[in-house]
């Protein structure tokens, strides 16, 4: 978060040039052809984050956005009354005439509607207003289209922003760094649609234009074979661009595996660039982060895909799509075996050792190859008689769930970005080959829809089921190591309990309120205690308890303590005390493990520190509710550390910090 920290201050002070950038990128989506070549999307979800996240004024944003996407389209639509028919010969169209034609095909059909429409279909929205002004649309009807079109596009782009925004807000409420891993996760999504979308609405028309080209070059020869190259390559063969990309694919991602491979039977040190992500992932690592991480993470595992591969396959031999299962199947097998043969032949060591057998080698990522080749059978298939447009959305969605694996892979530790690299790229090799294989299987015998249909219910019944069976295995598995020193209890007493933080430290590396007790024993007995003074337990906090804080008419006793971290770690016990005559207001113990221990000849007791916090709920835009956090005061301390009703045989030693001047007790259970 610090390194994102001084651009969101840069555009709270500055707003003005965020709304310019705004207005660009809203302004040059709409234009002639240009709209093909800007990730807008992306640009204007961020904006509704920066919203939602209080960093931008809502009505600027809204506003700037919708005055950008009215004025493109109507600079566009000037264009075509201007130039007419010519405009078709004039650069830019002049390159995209396959897009140009089904840009007039997108109005006959749909009329004046086309305006409207064609705002949120890919491709042809960037040619529509051109065309509709080229036709000779009324200047009156086109605005009042362009107008109210364009405020249904502005929210639909804006809104999804404050939403996601408003989350990370309340997810700064909880970890600053978490922000950033979500960030970071949304901006690599974003970036990945980005480039379908791009090859799906720009590469496509001017490869359809090179393909047509080729084709008429190659049935011009007096050769048999280059005949029949012409009329597989033609744009009027349905079946052409996929050959060609596939094809292209394959090299692509065979000569990129190669070069991956080559580096790691070269180098015997990790690259530069594999430590410097690694560290920059541990240093971000937080529990929240933890949570949703592993089971994204867990949603790749092999009891996962292969429930997937087996709904595939099972489906393919329902349908009688005999080459099609035999084909899908020698693909799974085949990238399990050289996944595994790879790992034995390499000998890559993980950043962590957490596995042993094959999987102890690091590259390629099992996860990633498996989840690229799984997904990308899945989406071949899927797609095999759909037509551009909705072939390019099964990809996006297949792609991104490959992605999001991967980057969980990465944020956990256990592989490098190369193993991760490598296992997707390796992916895209078996994919690709798997493309051009079935390509001559009719549609209709896989019946693509239904193939869909049932993958994902089995990826999504076999995920929930592994989640909900083994997340807290899987946790403790993924597990930050930690780092542990011992003492004995005189030093501690003596001079080392100052060497441990004085204040609880958020993930911002901020200090936050001053921890009143150094506890040195089981948190059972703390428990034990503090419930005898009227103290209530509360459970670990886990993000199905952020459903009470969108109730914004929620009350303080329905809602969890606020997930308080210290140094990215959630604390080990948590205890509510109501407030005295003051239901609205609570008392809440923290207490946080250290990595101190007290060293003995029976055994080794762990330290903990223990904070006081006062919390009453805060209402966030009447959406949702949040609880504050503030130190509690000295006499609450004070009182909390004499009336814990301690018992006999139990050592209290009380200090005062030099710098703070606050009261600490230190206590140990013998």
């Amino acid at each position: 978060m610090d390194h994102i920290q001084p651009f969101l201050d840069y555009f709270a002070r500055n707003p003005e040039w965020a709304i310019v950038v705004v207005f660009l990128i809203a302004f040059g989506e709409a234009l002639l052809i240009i709209g093909l070549f800007v990730p807008s999307t992306a640009v204007l979800v961020g904006a509704g984050v920066l919203v939602g996240s209080g960093h931008l004024p809502f009505w600027p944003v809204f506003l700037a956005t919708l005055i950008g996407a009215v004025a493109g389209d109507q600079i566009s639509y000037w264009a075509g009354r201007f130039f007419g028919e010519h405009l078709k010969i004039l650069w830019p169209l002049n390159r995209f005439p396959q897009l140009v034609a089904r840009g007039e095909e997108f109005v006959r059909n749909h009329g004046g509607k086309s305006i409207a429409l064609g705002r949120f279909v890919p491709g042809v929205k960037a040619v529509v207003p051109g065309i509709v002004g080229m036709l000779g649309m009324s200047q009156l009807y086109f605005a009042t289209v362009n107008i109210s079109s364009g405020i249904v596009w502005t929210i639909a782009h804006v809104l999804p922003g404050i939403l996601i925004g408003q989350g990370l807000a309340l997810a700064g409420e909880l970890s600053g760094h978490l922000g950033l891993v979500l960030v970071a996760l949304l901006v690599i999504l974003a970036v990945a649609g980005w480039l379908i979308r791009l090859f799906a609405a720009g590469v496509s028309p001017r490869l359809d234009h090179i393909l047509q080209r080729v084709s008429a070059w190659a049935k011009t020869r007096n050769n048999r074979s280059l005949h029949r190259f012409g009329r597989a390559v033609a744009p009027e063969n349905p079946r052409s661009l996929l050959i060609i990309f596939f094809v292209a694919m394959l090299l692509l991602s065979l000569v990129a595996f190669l070069v991956l491979l080559s580096r790691m039977v070269s180098q015997h040190a990790i690259p530069n660039t594999d430590v410097s992500v690694f560290n920059l992932m541990r240093e971000i690592r937080n529990a929240p982060a933890d949570e949703l991480m592993v089971p994204l993470t867990m949603l790749g595992d092999g009891m996962v895909l292969t429930a997937m591969m087996v709904t595939i396959v099972g489906w393919l031999v329902w349908r009688k799509a005999w080459r099609a299962a035999i084909a899908s199947t020698l693909v799974f097998l085949a990238g399990k075996m050289f996944a595994v043969l790879l790992k034995y032949g390499i000998h890559r060591p993980r950043p962590l050792e957490l596995y042993t057998g094959a999987e102890s080698f690091s590259f390629p990522s099992g996860h990633a190859t498996m989840a690229a080749i799984t997904f990308g059978v899945l989406a071949v298939l899927a797609s095999h008689a759909m037509n551009r447009w909705n072939r390019s959305l099964v990809y996006a969605i297949c792609g991104l769930i490959v992605i999001t694996i991967a980057y969980s892979r990465l944020y956990l530790g256990v592989h490098w970005l190369s193993d991760i690299l490598g296992g997707v790229v390796f992916g895209g090799i078996m994919v690709a080959a798997f493309g051009v294989a079935i390509e001559a299987i009719p549609p209709r015998r896989i019946m693509p829809l239904g193939l869909l249909g049932a993958t994902f219910v089995a990826f999504v019944a076999a995920g929930a089921l592994n989640i909900s069976n083994n997340f807290e295995r899987a946790e403790k598995f993924y597990a930050a190591p930690e780092q542990s020193y011992s003492m004995v209890p005189a030093e501690w007493e003596s001079f080392a309990w100052r060497d441990l933080p004085e204040r609880r430290i958020d993930l911002a590396g901020k200090p936050e309120e001053q921890f009143v007790l150094q506890w040195a024993g089981s948190l059972e007995a703390l428990q034990k205690i503090l419930e005898g003074q009227g103290w209530v337990y509360s459970p670990k906090w886990t993000w199905r308890d952020s459903i009470a804080y969108i109730d914004p008419n929620a009350v303080l006793e329905s809602v969890a303590p606020r997930p308080a971290l210290h140094e990215g770690l959630k604390a080990r016990l948590t205890m509510i005390h109501v407030l005295d005559g003051q239901p609205n207001r609570r008392l809440v113990m923290r207490a946080y493990k250290t990595h101190a221990n007290l060293r003995s000849a029976a055994a080794s007791t762990p330290i903990f520190l223990i904070s006081l916090t006062q919390e009453s709920l805060r209402k966030s835009l009447r959406a949702y509710v949040v609880p504050t956090l503030v130190a509690a005061t000295a006499a609450q301390a004070a009182d909390f550390a004499n009336d814990l009703a301690l018992p006999e045989n139990t050592r209290s030693v009380i200090e005062r910090r030099p710098a703070g001047g606050g009261e600490v007790r230190l206590i140990t259970l013998p």
